[in-house]
């Protein structure tokens, strides 16, 4: 009995950690969504979080690089949403409305209603 009811703990600890690690909670206002309007410099598709990095001036014009974030559903899930490695390219131009970071850091999470990333021609993404 004692072995079963430390097995249980330790799966509950390990579940927590695990939620903890992969959860959002705190770090991007869901709240908000802000728009910001910049430049492809790198799209690193890859697991456990692919991250789009956007060169974009922030509200007084000086270059920042953005570090967009989509959720935590990871390449599987993008893939089936028809992202691929080939998706953005460096140097095209997009407009992204996304959750900001609530650290005020220039990132913000691509995951939600609302949010979405569109191409200089109008079209959405992927």
């Amino acid at each position: 009995m004692k072995r079963a009811a430390l097995a249980g703990a330790i799966v509950v600890c390990a579940a927590v950690a695990v939620a903890a690690h992969h959860g959002q909670v705190g770090l991007f206002d869901d709240g908000r969504i802000v728009e910001v309007k910049g430049t492809v410099k790198q799209w690193n598709f890859v697991n456990p979080h692919p991250i789009l990095v956007l060169e974009a001036p922030d509200e007084k014009g000086i270059r920042k690089e953005w570090d967009i974030y989509f959720g935590p559903g990871a390449v599987p899930s993008l893939r089936r949403q028809g992202f691929s490695a080939d998706t953005f390219k460096a140097g095209e131009v997009l407009v992204i409305k996304g959750h900001p970071a609530t650290s005020g850091a220039p990132g913000m999470d691509v995951l939600g209603k609302g949010t979405g990333v569109t191409r200089a021609d109008g079209r959405s993404a992927p």
